[in-house]
């Protein structure tokens, strides 16, 4: 009986790895006949996140493909502008201005496939928020303004970020710290930033990245008066007065867009193309070549550039609302280099990428998936176990 039980074993053990090439994946938004390749489930998926107002919906794409998914949809939110992720948390937060609400969706990653886990929630309420974004604690920042419960609807709370420059009511640069959001207080965030405090360096705030130490922000009109770019301390961080700063950086674009940070680098855009500058450097650029990452595309001719991100790595990413499409460029140097169109996404505006953790075919964030290789161990048991019982005894 032992040798028909061992190849009954070694039958398992082989339909086992049979199946471990690929891991098929069945949920709302892919057909059973999507895969993702095991090298990509191992290695840690980045999910290139990108809203749609126009769509009334969120989406997203599995890097480095360029098919979209639908994520957050309109029955939800109105009109989805700025993105922020906590790849930590599993958190995503939507602004949507017409409803003055910014939510957050907890998101859950199942086969290499990312999805909601339950309803949004609003995490902040009464404001018009028109750009996002976190720091490392997990507080969230946000470009706009209060809106008064009366005029909610208001033409004056803009929904597009190009808009948004031309309200009644400028905007200001503001906090909401990690523990109000875990405490659900979603009424009492705090300005951080306004003209009023930055000599009229946040004039129109048109972008946002926060770091450790700093906000960086640009302005998306008169930046050659109030600074193209520009960065003041953080708040919440024990400095004494005296030892905070507002520093403009770049004063040589007058419009700037979508800023987003690396470790080392910042990166903003501008109609002439994308921008670096080096976070080390304390002098004020007034050369428009100067820091010129990447120009338009020579066929493109209405390129107006909106929101950038980084993937964690070595690539930007960064909308065009005029064609419709979603180009990227390497970040590893300041040096010129050619821009490369990454995918078609119409009406696309905010956007942030989302690094999951390495896993093996498990849910992240969940206990009651079984995979393919968590069952192996078991059978190679099984296995020896036969190999002793059909081995005669000495």
């Amino acid at each position: 009986m032992s040798t028909p039980f061992l190849f009954v074993c070694l039958a398992l053990l082989n339909s086992s790895y049979a199946l471990s090439p690929k891991v098929s994946v069945s949920h709302s938004g892919a057909s059973s006949k999507d895969v993702v390749a095991r090298d990509v489930l191992s290695a840690g998926t980045k999910f290139l996140i990108t809203s749609f107002p126009n769509l009334r919906q969120v989406a997203y794409t599995v890097l480095p493909d360029n098919v979209w998914r639908p994520l957050v949809l309109g029955d939800i939110v109105s009109s989805p502008t700025a993105l922020a992720v906590d790849s930590q948390a599993m958190r995503l937060y939507v602004a949507d201005p017409p409803n003055s609400i910014v939510w957050v969706f907890s998101l859950i990653i199942s086969s290499g496939f990312l999805r909601t886990v339950g309803q949004g929630r609003a995490a902040l309420e009464g404001v018009s928020a028109h750009w996002l974004s976190l720091n490392g604690d997990g507080d969230l920042y946000f470009v706009g303004h209060k809106v008064d419960s009366k005029s909610a609807n208001s033409t004056d709370n803009k929904t597009s970020l190009l808009s948004a420059a031309n309200s009644t009511t400028p905007d200001s640069i503001w906090r909401h710290d990690a523990e109000k959001l875990a405490n659900g207080d979603t009424f009492n965030p705090v300005e951080v930033y306004s003209r009023s405090n930055t000599d009229s360096r946040a004039w129109q705030v048109s972008g946002l990245a926060v770091d450790s130490f700093h906000i960086f922000w640009g302005n998306q009109a008169d930046g050659s008066v109030h600074g193209s770019l520009c960065k003041g301390s953080r708040q919440n961080i024990g400095l004494s007065a005296s030892s905070m700063v507002i520093k403009t950086l770049n004063s040589a674009l007058n419009e700037v867009r979508g800023v987003t940070t690396t470790g080392t680098e910042i990166y903003f855009l501008s109609p002439q193309g994308v921008y670096g500058y080096h976070k080390s450097s304390e002098t004020e650029v007034s050369d428009p070549t100067q820091g010129l990452v990447a120009k338009p595309p020579a066929s493109n001719k209405t390129w107006s550039p909106m929101s950038i991100a980084w993937d964690g790595h070595s690539l930007l990413y960064f909308t065009d609302i005029a064609t419709g499409a979603i180009y990227s460029v390497p970040s590893v140097s300041l040096r010129e280099q050619n821009m490369t169109k990454f995918a078609d996404a119409p009406y696309s505006h905010g956007m942030a990428v989302l690094v999951g953790a390495k896993h093996k075919g498990q849910k992240r964030g969940s206990n009651n998936a079984i995979s393919v290789q968590g069952r192996l161990p078991t059978l190679l048991l099984l296995v020896l176990a036969g190999l002793r019982l059909a081995t005669p005894a000495a």
